[in-house]
């Protein structure tokens, strides 16, 4: 009996320990000329329990753009400054025609914007760093979305992990900017 048991265990810490994660994206069919685009990243959302979420994201957003892509990319004190004053609080877009009005105020072609759902460590047989991310990116001349992503990513590890939740972060934003350049412009 006890030979049985053990296969079953480790069978149990095996997948305890494993990662997953989960992407749905769009690319308008044209795809996305990047070195074309002058492009503003507005601050994430937070729809988390963890404080600054949404700015952490964001940071890291900023970083995965400018070393994936050729947008030009605003800076965000620079966007920050720029808007200040507006009625608009850029904490909280979520609507494309708050983005796209942005857009227009800051003289940019493009807005990338969204919200980050999680931003955690799971509890259970180990702590394993779970993030939720959603993006949308729109062209603010015409409003139309030329791209959006949603990605639910979880690090596993065994015993001793050292994975952050900023590494499981990067991991799937990489994966997110990378399925924005995936189709060629045309």
């Amino acid at each position: 009996m006890k030979k049985c048991l053990f296969p079953v265990f480790f069978l149990v810490i095996i997948l305890a320990g494993c990662s997953g994660s989960y992407m749905q994206g769009y690319t308008q069919p044209q795809g996305i000329a990047s070195e074309a685009r002058h492009a503003a990243v507005l601050p994430l959302v937070n729809l988390t329990t963890t404080p600054n979420a949404g700015r952490m994201v964001g940071d890291l957003l900023a970083t995965e753009l400018y070393s994936s892509t050729k947008f030009q990319l605003m800076e965000s004190t620079e966007m920050l400054k720029r808007v200040k004053g507006d009625n608009d609080d850029l904490e909280f877009v979520m609507e494309d025609a708050v983005a796209q009005k942005v857009g227009v105020s800051l003289g940019v072609d493009t807005i990338i914007y969204g919200s980050v759902s999680e931003y955690q460590y799971k509890r259970g047989v180990n702590q394993s760093p779970t993030v939720g991310i959603n993006l949308r990116m729109i062209d603010v001349s015409s409003g139309k979305v030329l791209w959006a992503s949603s990605v639910s990513k979880s690090g596993g590890c065994f015993f001793g992990c050292t994975e952050s939740l900023n590494s499981v972060a990067q991991e799937a934003l990489a994966e997110m900017v990378a399925s924005m350049t995936a189709v060629p412009a045309q």
